[in-house]
This record gives structure tokens, C-alpha cells and sequence, in this order.
């Protein structure tokens, strides 16, 4: 729960808020409660299924795991050669050009935390409130040849968003991860044999992380870490 994170144990939460599109964030102060957050009028309207809360401690514990994880790609490409250090360095640029924070796992949509009183916790301490504009895009993230923003189709599922850009070197051509706008995650089966129709949503993330290597345990984990990083991006 955010009181949980908090480091000040009694006093109300003061949350600044950014909003896209607007240059100067806004301070709230004296929220006793999620519910004190999500319901300001000022608020109202905002795209809230990838709105992200968190914490400076979150956030500086977000930001030193992603400088971790470059790092070990870095390292990972010197020692590789040819188009697995390509590709491994293209991944690594898209990751270093996002922003992260530290996203706190709880829900921020006005109803559900109004209705159920586990999902209203106090605020105490200093917060960030992130709020992204509602999308009309997904974004290609990984060893694929043409990463970033193409537009939301409705009822296409996450197979035929790949169909229109080649994958890198070492890339996994079973399987691709979904990153939903509020953060949770879905494995996705896109080969030609185990294709199942999944359809993300506006605002989610398409993921083709590395292939099983059965000769090094140097890729172990890698993905984790990548979708972990992918989770604490800052919405657009």
C-alpha cells in the first residue's frame, strides 16, 4: 500500500501532478486519501488506466535498476559480435531514450477506488502523479526493425502488429509480451504455430525480447528486467 512506501509517517500527501500537454505541473496538498487525489475537479477527464503514482524512493530505485539494466546490455554487446551486438545496442537505445519512474502497484481509477475501501489508502509523504493523454497508438519495443508508435487498430491482435517489421538478430519469433497501459503484462504467442488472438489495447506496449539461449546464461533474467523497466515508463 503507498503508506507503505511513505517516509512521512503522519503527515497528509502532497502530490505533484503532471499532466501532458501542460507545461507546469500542478501541487495538490493535504490529501488525506487516494480517493482526496483521483476526485479533484482538475482532474476530471484525465485518461486514468495508465496514470502512474509513486514515490521518490520508488522513483530513485526505478531509475538506478534502468541505468543497471543499460549497463548490462552495454556489456552484453561487447561481448558479442556482428548483428547480435547491433541489435542488442538498437534495443538498448530505445530504453535509454525512455523515461522511467517508479510505478506504484495500485489502482488509480476514480470508481474502483471509491467503491472499495482497500483500494483508498491513506497518502503520507511526498508523491508524483503522472497522467498521459488518452492514446491512439501501440509501441513497438525490442529487437524488431522498425520500433516505436504505429497506429491502434481495433480488434487486431498483437501478431499482425508485428507482420510489417523484420526482427533482429537473437529475437524470439514464438513469443511477444504485452505491456498494458496500467502495468500487468500478458505473454503473447505470435509464431505461425502457436498464434492465439490477443488484442491489446490503446496505449499498450509490444515487446519481442531475446530468444532462449542454450549455450549461455548470460541472457537469463534479461527479459524480466526489460519488462520490469518497461512497466515504470512515464505515460505520454
Amino acid at each position: 500500500m503507498l503508506s507503505a512506501i511513505s517516509f512521512a509517517a503522519q503527515a497528509a500527501g502532497t502530490v505533484e501532478v503532471h499532466m501532458a500537454g501542460v507545461e507546469k505541473p500542478l501541487t495538490l496538498t493535504h490529501a488525506e486519501r487516494l480517493a482526496d487525489l483521483v476526485g479533484q475537479p482538475r482532474l476530471a477527464g484525465s485518461w486514468w488506466p495508465s496514470a502512474v503514482i509513486t514515490t521518490p524512493q520508488a522513483t530513485e530505485q526505478a531509475m538506478r535498476e534502468h541505468q543497471e539494466l543499460l549497463a548490462q546490455l552495454s556489456a552484453l554487446a561487447k561481448d558479442e559480435g556482428g548483428s547480435d551486438a547491433a541489435a542488442i545496442n538498437a534495443l538498448r537505445n530505445q530504453l535509454q531514450a525512455m523515461p522511467v519512474t517508479g510505478r506504484l502497484q495500485v489502482p488509480l481509477d476514480p470508481d474502483i477506488v471509491r467503491v472499495h475501501s482497500q483500494n483508498n489508502p491513506p497518502l503520507q509523504g511526498k508523491y508524483t502523479l503522472w497522467l498521459g493523454q488518452e492514446p491512439s497508438t501501440i509501441t513497438r519495443v525490442g529487437l524488431v526493425g522498425k520500433p516505436g508508435n504505429i497506429t491502434f487498430t481495433p480488434g487486431k491482435d498483437v501478431a499482425s502488429y508485428l507482420d510489417d517489421t523484420h526482427l533482429l538478430s537473437g529475437a524470439d519469433r514464438s513469443y511477444a509480451w504485452v505491456v498494458y497501459p496500467d502495468g500487468h503484462t500478458q505473454k503473447a504467442p505470435v509464431a505461425y504455430w502457436n498464434k492465439r488472438h490477443i488484442e491489446p489495447m490503446p496505449g499498450s506496449i509490444i515487446f519481442v525480447g531475446f530468444a532462449d539461449h542454450f549455450w549461455t546464461k548470460a541472457y537469463d533474467g534479461l527479459n524480466a528486467d526489460i519488462l520490469h523497466s518497461l512497466i515504470q515508463r512515464i505515460p505520454e
